[in-house]
């Protein structure tokens, strides 16, 4: 039986839920005006351009074109079919739903089994540590780390025995296709004998959940002298760890509430962390901090503090996360600590309340962090290094955008060496000039250029300028959103005789909708569209700033503008057959042709 939703029941969701609410679940939304404004979660950008309507309850992105409403939201960003979209709602708004017996056949996601198989997994695995003598071990491990029964819960913590087939029997016996299990990481097979066993045996369980919370692949980490000490979930189709942060799914909230989020290197960092009353923090997993990591970061807030391991690696990656962030457009301080120690040995050793003020208070902005690491292993007094020293640092402090800041910067390498501001500013703009050859020596060619442009691999620039015609057409329609009667006599006096397809499609899913006695709504209205490509129209148009009502003589004029729209183009083409028929010396022909463009530019004067 296929599952309906009855649609007084989406109607009262639809009219309970605040799209601000559930997009700022995803992006940091700042109010600007009527709309609130953030960066789009659909394309990379650094510059606002996705803009929300509490008043409409739609949002809309100038960057790339996505717009819908709250359910088209979630069907987009999370991969949702439309009923799961309500459902999400329906929890989110406190409206009771009938029981669902099964999804549209052609609707179920392509992945489920694989997510369904991590979630029964994860409540496997915390079930073993926390309810047998199998798990005792692991639950002692933890204790001891000072990790409470109710932090182990709010992670959902869990143990992998060391017997090699009990999650594949769990599954086996759940019916799960064994195949498919191998394929979303869960197991392996033995190429000697095909014989199937779990990948993870022997160790304390992380599970990692995807950003609607849902777990997608695990960490583990080995009791003992188990080798390799952490061993994560390969990548799969529902996990790619260059896309996925440890805990950002809990910490987001709390990266709202803060405006800024903690990087840490590792799960039990994060872990500590929260214990310690730091609940905004996240982690990689075992990769390079890549740029979509830090799109996400830069979608919540514009503020982040690293707090990598003190040691010499811990600091380099620090230097590569925090670049990599910058280039988002994020403002990074770093929390530097001892050599040797990482968060979680900070906090054992010196308490809750001197790790949170070692991030507060005592993290450094990232520039100053890289001058510090600039001058390790060098040797100030000599000559060589000096220099080495001055250069690297004009290198890093010219590709910042604040004026002021590099001027701070400037001014201090001045001071301590006894240099002239003009001489820095000097050797800045060499520093500068050699960078750019480098990157122009970088830069693709136009002809890669535009093959990368048709790709889809460079952005694409948003046509500014409209003829007169297609903002009179944009126009109406989006009269005609908000106003039934206006769509009505857009009908009768124009019908389908629309100049651009797009929006004749949409003008005939209007002139159906209020057919069917629906009144003006433009979130309902989105889901009686079927294309997206429309779906995005209608959004955009419901941004336009309009009036609330057309006077007679506008309707008219933007009416006139569509109609002559035709008589133009024919014109042009009239005038062009004029000239072949004076070129062929066919007199008939250009009689007839003249004639008839008299005819259409006294139209068109009149008009």
């Amino acid at each position: 039986m296929a599952a309906f939703i009855p649609e007084e029941k989406v109607a009262e969701v639809r009219e309970k839920v605040d799209i601000v609410e559930v997009i700022n679940d995803y992006v940091q939304l700042k109010k600007q005006g009527k709309h609130y404004l953030g960066l789009c979660p659909f394309h990379g950008e650094n510059t606002p351009s996705f803009s929300v309507s509490p008043e409409r309850q739609l949002y809309h992105c100038f960057g790339c074109g996505a717009g819908g409403n709250a359910i088209s939201f979630l069907m987009e960003h999370d991969g949702l079919t439309f009923v799961e979209a309500i459902q999400s709602l329906a929890a989110k708004t406190n409206v009771d739903l009938p029981e669902l017996e099964d999804q549209y056949p052609g609707e179920r996601e392509q992945h489920q089994s694989k997510k369904e198989a991590h979630q029964m997994a994860a409540k496997f695995y915390h079930h073993l540590l926390m309810n047998t003598e199998q798990g005792k071990e692991a639950y002692d491990y933890l204790t001891a780390r000072g990790i409470s029964e109710e932090i182990i819960e709010e992670f959902q913590l869990g143990y992998a025995p060391e017997r090699n087939d009990m999650l594949v029997q769990l599954l086996e016996k759940r019916e799960y296709d064994l195949e498919e299990m191998e394929e979303a990481g869960l197991i392996l097979r033995q190429e000697s004998t095909w014989q199937r066993y779990d990948r993870f045996r022997g160790r304390v369980m992380f599970p990692i959940h995807n950003q609607r919370g849902q777990a997608v692949a695990f960490g583990g980490r080995a009791l003992g002298e188990g080798k390799p000490k952490y061993l994560n979930s390969p990548e799969t189709p529902i996990f790619l760890k260059h896309e996925t942060l440890y805990a950002f799914p809990k910490a987001r909230q709390a990266i709202r509430k803060q405006d800024e989020a903690v990087l840490f290197e590792g799960y039990m960092d994060v872990i500590a962390a929260w214990k310690a009353g730091v609940k905004n923090g996240v982690a990689g997993l075992g990769t390079a901090f890549s740029k979509r990591q830090a799109e996400q970061i830069r979608k919540a807030t514009d503020k982040a503090v690293i707090a990598y391991d003190g040691d010499n690696a811990g600091r380099a990656a620090a230097w590569k996360t925090g670049d990599t962030l910058v280039n988002q457009g994020v403002d990074v301080r770093v929390a530097l600590f001892p050599e040797q120690m990482d968060p979680d040995d900070f906090i054992q050793a010196r308490g809750p309340e001197a790790f949170r003020k070692q991030l507060a208070e005592r993290a450094v902005p990232f520039m100053s962090f890289k001058v510090q690491e600039l001058r390790e292993n060098k040797n100030l007094q000599n000559e060589g290094d000096r220099l080495a020293y001055i250069e690297e640092v004009l290198r890093e402090t010219s590709v910042i955008s604040s004026a002021v800041e590099r001027e701070f910067y400037m001014k201090q390498l001045a001071e301590e060496f006894d240099l002239s501001m003009d001489a820095l500013r000097e050797e800045e703009r060499k520093v500068q000039k050699e960078d750019q050859k480098e990157k122009a020596a970088r830069a693709p060619s136009a002809s890669e250029a535009g093959k990368r442009w048709r790709s889809g691999a460079l952005p694409k620039k948003q046509v500014s300028m409209r003829s007169a015609y297609e903002n009179a057409e944009r126009t109406l329609l989006a009269f005609m959103l908000q106003n039934r009667e206006i769509a009505e006599e857009v009908k009768e006096r124009i019908g389908g005789e629309f100049n651009i397809d797009a929006h004749t499609a949409l003008a005939a899913y209007l002139y159906a909708y209020y057919d069917d006695e629906h009144e003006p709504d433009v979130s309902r209205f989105m889901e009686y569209v079927e294309e997206q490509e429309l779906i995005n129209l209608v959004s955009e148009l419901a941004h336009l700033d309009i009036p609330t009502e057309i006077s007679d003589n506008e309707m008219s004029d933007y009416v006139e503008q569509i109609k002559i729209r035709p008589k133009r183009e024919e014109l042009l083409q009239r005038q062009k057959q004029l000239k072949d028929a004076e070129r062929s010396r066919d007199s008939e022909a250009a009689q007839k042709l003249g004639a008839r463009i008299m005819e259409l530019m006294m139209q068109l004067k009149k008009n």
